[in-house]
Formats: C-alpha cells, sequence, structure tokens
C-alpha cells in the first residue's frame, strides 16, 4: 500500500483543473449533446427545453461562475447553497451542485465535494457520459479520501453504464485495486493498460511488476523488469529489482552478473549495495576483487567501517591469502573489539608472513583474553611460533599448556617429545665434542708432562710445573694451565663445575695434611 502512494497522488494532481472545466462544460455544451444524434422532433426540443436556466437561477450561477475565475470559493459557496433550498429543475440543481462540488474541492473540503457529485449523479440531469465522466471523477475522489472499495465501485458503474475502458481509465482501476490489496480483480485491468500504453513511464512498469510480485508470478515479474531496463537502461531502481528477482529466485549467479554490471555503470549509491557486491566476490571464489572493492568503500567514506564491514573485509583479505592486506584491518578488529578471536587470526597472518615475533605477541594476545573456541590449538600455535625463533623452553612451556585441553593434548604431546629429544641430542652432541676437546687437550698435557720430568722439571713431591703457554688456551676449560690437573669434565654446568674444582682443592688439602 504505501509502495503505491506516489501513484495515488497522480489520482489528484491536476484534479482542480479537470473538475472544474468538467463543470463549465457541461453547463455550455448541455444543449448541442441533447440534440446529438438526434431529429429536431417534439422530444429533442422537450430535452432541450429542460436543460435550460432560468433566468433568475442564470443569474446567480453566472455570479458563481465569475467567483470561480477570481478562485473565491467561500463565496461561490454562499452563492449557490441558498439556491439549493429553492425549487429548481433537475438540469438547474445538477449545475448548482457542479459547482458548488468544485468549491468544495479548492478548500480541500472532498467529503462534501463528493456528495454534492453524487447529487449531480442523483439529479438524472446529465446525458449516460456525462454520468461516467462525472462518475469516474467521484470514484477519483473516494480514493484521494482512502475510501478504495468505494471508489473502485464508482469507476465499475461507469463501465457497466458504457464508460469507454480507456488505457487511462485501465490505468486508473488498476492503481485503485492495488491500493485496495485486491490485486486478483485488478490484474486484468493493468495487463491492459500495460499493453495499450505506447509511451510508459517508470512508475506503469512498477505497478504492473508490483502485481506480479503480489501475486507470486516471479517470471511475468522478471519480463516486466526486463522491458523496464530496455526502456531506462540507466534507470538505478529497475536494476535494483531485477537483481532482488534473481535473488529470490535462487539465481545467485545471475544476480551477481547484475551487481556487477550497476557497479561498472556507476549505479552504486548506498553501502549496502557494495557490501553485498563484495560478498558474492567472495562467494564466487574471488575474494581479492570483492576485497578491493570494499577497501575502496570504505577509504572513500562511502561505508563508515563498521565491525561487521571490517570483518568481512579482513576475512576477505585472508581467504584471497593476501595476509599483508590482511593485517592492518585485523589489527584495528583486535583493537577495538578486543576479541580474543581476532587476535588469534592477526597472529595467525603474521606467522603466514614469518613475522614470528609479532605472531608470538598476537597469540599471547589471544590466550590471555580467553574466550577462544580452541585454546589448545592457540597454545600449540604459539609453541610453534617460539620454536621457529629458538626459544625450545618457552614453546615447551606452551606446549604443556596445551596438554590440558583434550582435542590439542595429543598433538602437544608430540611436540613435547620432538622437542625434548632436540634437546637432549643437541645436549648428547655437545657433550660428546666436549669430552673430544678433554681428551685432546689430556693428550697433549700427558706428553708435555712427560717432557718435563725427562729434563728433570720436576718438585720434591714428583710434581710438574707447567710453563706458560705449553698448555693449549683452548684447555682451559677444562684444565689447570699451570698444574695440568682436570678441572671440569664433559657436560658438567658452570654450578657443577665449581663444585667439581672444590671437591678437588679438599682432596689436595687432606693428602698434604696426611
Amino acid at each position: 500500500m504505501a509502495r503505491l502512494m506516489k501513484a495515488a497522488a497522480g489520482y489528484t494532481a491536476g484534479f482542480t483543473a479537470l473538475v472544474a472545466a468538467t463543470a463549465v462544460a457541461l453547463t455550455l455544451a448541455a444543449p448541442a449533446e441533447a440534440q446529438r444524434g438526434r431529429n429536431n422532433d417534439e422530444r429533442s426540443e422537450e430535452e432541450q427545453a429542460n436543460r435550460t436556466l432560468s433566468s433568475a437561477v442564470g443569474q446567480q450561477v453566472q455570479t458563481a461562475v465569475e467567483q470561480q475565475d477570481a478562485e473565491n470559493w467561500a463565496g461561490m459557496i454562499s452563492t449557490l447553497t441558498p439556491l439549493l433550498s429553492t425549487e429548481l429543475t433537475p438540469y438547474e440543481r445538477s449545475i448548482v451542485l457542479r459547482l458548488r462540488a468544485t468549491a468544495y474541492y479548492n478548500q480541500d473540503n472532498l467529503a462534501q465535494a463528493t456528495r454534492d457529485f453524487l447529487g449531480v449523479l442523483e439529479t438524472g440531469a446529465l446525458v449516460q457520459d456525462e454520468a461516467n465522466t462525472l462518475r469516474i471523477n467521484v470514484g477519483q475522489l473516494y480514493m484521494a479520501q482512502e475510501q478504495l472499495d468505494e471508489g473502485i465501485r464508482q469507476f465499475e458503474i461507469a463501465i457497466q453504464n458504457g464508460a469507454t475502458l480507456s488505457t487511462r481509465l485501465a490505468k486508473m482501476l488498476a492503481t485503485a485495486y492495488a491500493q485496495a490489496d485486491r490485486y486478483s480483480e485488478g490484474l486484468r485491468y493493468a495487463e491492459q493498460y500495460y499493453r495499450e500504453e505506447s509511451n510508459k513511464s517508470l512508475n506503469d512498469y512498477s505497478l504492473v511488476q508490483f502485481y506480479y510480485n503480489e501475486l507470486d508470478r516471479p517470471q511475468d515479474e522478471l519480463r516486466v523488469i526486463r522491458d523496464s531496463l530496455s526502456a531506462y537502461p540507466g534507470e538505478r531502481r529497475s536494476w535494483q529489482n531485477l537483481v532482488a528477482i534473481f535473488a529470490r529466485l535462487g539465481r545467485e549467479e545471475d544476480a551477481f552478473e547484475a551487481n556487477k554490471l550497476m557497479y561498472l555503470n556507476g549505479l552504486f549509491e548506498e553501502c549496502n549495495e557494495v557490501y553485498r557486491l563484495a560478498q558474492y566476490y567472495s562467494a564466487f571464489d574471488n575474494p581479492f576483487r570483492g576485497a578491493n572493492i570494499l577497501e575502496r568503500a570504505i577509504n572513500s567514506g562511502r561505508c563508515e567501517g563498521s565491525i561487521e564491514q571490517l570483518e568481512r573485509l579482513g576475512n576477505m583479505w585472508r581467504q584471497a591469502a593476501e595476509f599483508e592486506n590482511a593485517i592492518p584491518v585485523i589489527q584495528r578488529l583486535s583493537s577495538q573489539t578486543g576479541s580474543s578471536e581476532w587476535a588469534l587470526r592477526l597472529a595467525e597472518a603474521h606467522y603466514q608472513l614469518n613475522n614470528f615475533a609479532e605472531a608470538e605477541t598476537a597469540f599471547e594476545t589471544a590466550v590471555e583474553r580467553g574466550g577462544l573456541q580452541n585454546t589448545g590449538d592457540a597454545w600449540i600455535l604459539l609453541g610453534d611460533t617460539r620454536l621457529k625463533q629458538g626459544k625450545r623452553q618457552e614453546a615447551l612451556a606452551a606446549f604443556r599448556q596445551a596438554t590440558n585441553y583434550g582435542a590439542s593434548r595429543s598433538r602437544a604431546n608430540g611436540y613435547i617429545q620432538f622437542v625434548t629429544s632436540q634437546i637432549e641430542g643437541e645436549e648428547r652432541r655437545r657433550v660428546q665434542r666436549e669430552q673430544i676437546t678433554i681428551d685432546e687437550c689430556r693428550l697433549t698435557i700427558d706428553a708435555e708432562r712427560r717432557s718435563l720430568v725427562l729434563i728433570g722439571e720436576v718438585d720434591a713431591q714428583g710434581n710438574v710445573t707447567f710453563p706458560e703457554g705449553a698448555i693449549p688456551e683452548q684447555c682451559s676449560r677444562y684444565y689447570d694451565l699451570r698444574t695440568g690437573d682436570q678441572i671440569r669434565e664433559a657436560g658438567m654446568s658452570d654450578e657443577e663445575a665449581a663444585q667439581y674444582q672444590a671437591d678437588l682443592e679438599q682432596q689436595r688439602q687432606q693428602r698434604a695434611e696426611g
């Protein structure tokens, strides 16, 4: 109903001129109309006599006509109303009522204007063509007062009484039936004026399309929409209708193509149109194109950059594997929403670009915020990110957190076993390298000690003192460069080595004292 109010407004646009012209025409042309098609016999003379005004009534009518020309509507009513209390012929009464109805109409008193026009019809003074024309006007007045069924009834009576069902009248009836939600009854009139109107306006197409829409005849509706696009190829509303009906028919690919054509022809005006097109691109496996279109709309201000729009944009960049483009959007979403999920997606985007330090920070933010759908998986990703930075112990800590979640426990244990075996393997290899160094140093020291003994460089207790440079500097971690005593074994930590040396010193003191 609301969608047809503009069409309804067309009933009254210019109606003042129509009513006034009718009244004047009936007043002046009535005698000729009464004689048309008849012989000049006694009956036609009698009828002609019945369609004249007396001198007294004529003077008052003439005054009313002059007041009408001056748009003195109140004066017209004051002049004409007393006449209706006098003895008038049917013809005189019809003239007075028509003129007063015109005045009431111009005062926006549609109810009284309607009553006066009905009074004209009741006089029986009008020939059939005049009566039909006036009844159609009355129908329009009822429509303007939203008395829809009564307005339709007046139109139908005129047709039953021989009024020509012109294209114009068919359109009136089609609009009236549509306003009254009586689509099945009004369809024949809509289809008639649609067939016969050679110079259709956009509203003409829209009204018939509306009928087919309400009657659930989508193929006919689609035909009318295509006709309107042929007549008005640059009309945005028709393109919107085309998109809507394709979507309603489940023809998503056709809807997508129609949206693309609208975009390429510069017919988009609203953000939701751009947003819809971006969604279509995403659905049809071209998220890169959709993301570009939506991002331009946000940057230009056509779209306000709401959370929903940013989420769509971020997801499309991720879908397109354009993580560099995705990161600024996702970073903004993570900050604005405080969402753990968007922090997780930010971490994943950095991870894809090997930005492991940034990924680690974002993963930590995600698990700290809580509420993740798969918290265990997030801990595993955090551990893997740390592992890729060589932070094995920190990685193990993350993997151990992941074992608290059943869905990720098995994978986390696998990572823990892998990292632990790596650490243990590297430790074994380190100890082995240390042992090789120790063994090489021992051989060098033993050889040097034998040389010193041979040349007599020994003290009373049989100990030798190695001269500076005799033992290679690389041995200093494991041997005392002065005495040649071993001070550290392979695999010892600094704390263990310090304790080892303390124990050796204690043993030497005990031997000296004993």
